[in-house]
């Protein structure tokens, strides 16, 4: 069986143990790593035995109170989660909506700046326009080139997942602020590079935090949260556009309040599981999985079925069979003598991890490539009205992406904006203006962004943060997000003077471009 498995994500290690083979295994894990002073070891094999078999709970002998928390968790909604868990999922939120939030900002901003902004006796309407693009996409550029790498160092190292959100949030509060008392576009230029630092590590730390606290029947949910909330901040961005009266300072200065809230949400949420496991803590990954699972037994079944799993995989890629990984902790020793750069070239050399790799970057990829830059789009439509739209036809994806599965929502979703950018290219050839912006805006407020919103826009970051082996999820997840990053900066930077290069009906031939 694992002869055939070695390049696919390992099946539950736990199987080919016999009972008595489990129980003595667990003793000797239990022994190893000093866990008397957080849980009995008769607790702990039940949980291993749980881990093992989920449907045969009727053979072990639970007490009511853990037999009803097994039974009934399948059918537990987010709200029904234990405290710590709405928190940590509440953090990601925040930092979601910080995204969209500076996302939008940015977009709204552009033409304000660069008419305060610009070098003497120049116009930035008629020279340095692909300076203007880079300044305005220097944040996720430098994102996806500096930032979504930095995030694998700062999580893997002694930092852990908290301590490395808030130094990302330390980053995009403190340039929020900055770029609102810039004085030069020198200045502007400098800030954005170092916020999008903090974006792309963000970007890349969130989603793996959620996809790490989350419960197995709710995380394509709670990952999904990622979008449905960047989306509101988006949203919330283009509303302050609105209020300030497009005061380009006032606005780039609001961006920092999620930022900041964010600075203070991190420490109210449990540490990773996976983190303090990687530590060799698992004294503290019990009591972590414990905040967030609710009870002794469901933490005590994650606690070992997790370990088990990074120990298989740590074995088969090193090319081996996985059979001595019960025995010691194989995962810890290889931690120890491996750094970044070795997780980043088995990233690209391991068959399981190119896989993941390439999936990754289609989804990614298809993200921006369908014709949604928040910065190019919003000089059609009116912005207020796509990030409503955005954010509403969303929140049908979180209700089905765990029921229908990631795969159909994102064909239907792609298929769908196929047929409306189409339609949408044709629209821009009529001559009547009327007529041709209350097409353009029908179909890109409906029906685009229904498509766009339902697939394309959420499942990407829930389908990278589960892709990859959970030995590779950070650096798994920094690529990700950098193909992710660079696609919109590229976007932002080429979109306006390729449309203005297509000469008539630029607009039109640019939607078919997408098409």
């Amino acid at each position: 069986m694992w002869a055939n498995n070695t390049a696919r994500r390992p099946r539950n290690p736990l199987v080919l143990r016999t009972p008595d083979e489990l129980e003595e295994d667990v003793r000797k894990f239990y022994d190893r790593n000093h866990l008397q002073d957080v849980i009995d070891v008769e607790l702990l094999i039940k949980g291993a035995r749980i881990a093992q078999e989920p449907d045969n709970l009727y053979t072990l002998q639970l007490t009511t109170a853990e037999f009803k928390a097994i039974k009934d968790e399948k059918e537990s909604g987010f709200w029904q989660q234990s405290k710590d868990l709405k928190v940590t999922i509440l953090t990601t939120a925040c930092a979601a909506i910080t995204q969209g939030w500076q996302q939008s900002t940015i977009n709204a901003s552009s033409g304000g700046w660069k008419h305060d902004l610009h070098p003497q006796g120049e116009d930035w309407t008629h020279h340095h326009l692909l300076l203007g693009g880079f300044i305005d996409a220097a944040p996720w550029l430098s994102g996806s080139m500096i930032g979504t790498w930095l995030s694998d160092p700062l999580q893997e190292g002694n930092y852990g997942r908290r301590p490395a959100l808030f130094i990302s949030a330390v980053f995009c509060a403190a340039c929020a602020l900055g770029t609102a008392r810039c004085m030069t576009w020198q200045q502007l230029l400098a800030c954005r590079v170092i916020l999008g630092i903090g974006i792309g590590a963000k970007a890349s730390i969130a989603p793996v935090f959620a996809a790490e606290a989350a419960v197995d029947h709710l995380r394509g949910r709670l990952l999904m949260m990622w979008q449905l909330f960047d989306t509101f901040g988006v949203f919330v961005g283009f509303a302050c556009d609105w209020i300030v009266d497009r005061q380009w300072r006032v606005l780039l200065g609001t961006s920092s309040i999620p930022a900041l809230i964010l600075l203070f949400l991190v420490f109210l949420c449990p540490e990773s599981p996976r983190f303090l496991i990687r530590k060799g803590d698992y004294t503290g990954a019990f009591v972590s999985l414990r905040q967030l699972r609710g009870t002794d037994i469901q933490a005590a079944r994650d606690l070992y079925y997790i370990h088990s799993q990074l120990q298989v995989e740590t074995e088969m890629f090193e090319g081996e069979r996985p059979q001595n990984w019960y025995s010691k902790e194989i995962y810890q020793e290889k931690v120890r003598e491996t750094n970044f750069l070795w997780r980043l070239g088995k990233l690209f050399s391991h068959p399981r991890n190119q896989r993941a790799c390439l999936a990754a970057f289609l989804v990614m990829a298809s993200q921006q490539l369908c014709g949604v830059s928040r910065s190019s789009l919003a000089v059609l439509i009116e912005r207020l009205g796509f990030g409503l739209a955005n954010f509403l036809f969303t929140i049908p994806a979180y209700r089905y992406i765990d029921w229908r599965g990631r795969r159909l929502l994102l064909l239907i979703s792609l298929a769908g904006m196929f047929l409306s950018l189409l339609a949408i290219g044709f629209f821009f050839r009529i001559g009547n203006d009327e007529a041709r912006l209350a097409l353009v805006s029908t179909f890109a407020i409906g029906f685009f962004t229904f498509f766009y919103g339902i697939g394309a826009g959420p499942v990407p970051f829930t389908f990278s943060a589960e892709v990859f082996p959970l030995a590779f999820r950070e650096v798994g997840m920094s690529f990700s997000v950098m193909v992710n990053f660079l696609g919109l900066g590229l976007l932002v930077l080429f979109v306006p003077e390729l449309t203005d290069a297509l000469g008539q009906f630029g607009e039109s031939k640019l939607c078919f471009i997408f098409t």
